[in-house]
């Protein structure tokens, strides 16, 4: 069936892209931080971001902008210190949340419990937008994309757009499932931490510092 589309070893792709998808990085990050310090709803539409930036990023990739970016290294790089800058800016932000927190706030005893209702929460459209932007900062991910689809697009065979759509699809559907699941994973985590304050803010640090690591990474990489 899907090699008259023009896929190629699809069981292979199957099960790549589950991997890939499962490897953490910013997008994953950010969707269960924020299912944990402001909820499901909120993780959701940042997750919902993300498909979205994902899809944008697969459309870019087949409409040929991949081969633009790579015939044009200053653009890209142009691109990435802009994905830094991004990533550099959220880190910021979570390390100055969590500074006015302290400051603020004097610790709280093992008996209390910190709420949503306690604290100023990210709305769900805030959420998506950084989300989405989050997404779509990440220029590498155009590269990779273009990378890991075309070994599995055979030409000579069916229709490449289909080729291209089928995978595509499979790699969201894997992103929708385990993006979903951060989600609900965050609902545990969140009566967790909310009822033990410095373990979530030692859990926001160390997201901070991992959005540093990987703008470092997207500028020298």
């Amino acid at each position: 069936m899907f090699e008259s589309l023009g896929v190629v070893d699809y069981p292979t792709f199957l099960v790549a892209s589950l991997l890939i998808v499962l490897c953490p990085g910013p997008n994953s990050l950010y969707v269960l931080r924020t299912s944990v310090s402001d909820g499901a709803r909120v993780g959701f539409a940042g997750a919902c971001g993300v498909f979205l930036g994902d899809s944008i990023l697969i459309l870019a990739v087949y409409l040929g902008v991949a081969a633009l970016i790579l015939a044009n290294p200053s653009v890209f790089f142009v691109l990435k210190c802009a994905g830094a800058a991004y990533l550099t800016w959220l880190a910021f932000r979570i390390l100055t949340g969590l500074w006015k927190d302290l400051k603020k706030a004097p610790p709280a005893t093992s008996g209390e419990a910190v709420t949503l209702s306690e604290k100023k929460t990210e709305k769900p459209k805030t959420a998506f937008r950084t989300a989405l932007v989050l997404s779509l900062s990440n220029p590498k991910a155009i590269l990779f994309m273009l990378s890991f689809f075309l070994p599995f697009v055979d030409t000579t065979k069916g229709h490449p757009g289909l080729a291209f759509l089928t995978l595509a699809v499979t790699l969201q559907f894997w992103s929708v499932c385990y993006l979903t699941a951060l989600t609900q994973v965050g609902k545990a985590l969140l009566f967790f931490f909310g009822r033990r304050p410095v373990w979530g803010r030692i859990g926001n640090a160390a997201v901070a510092l991992l959005f540093l690591f990987f703008a470092w990474k997207l500028v020298t990489g």
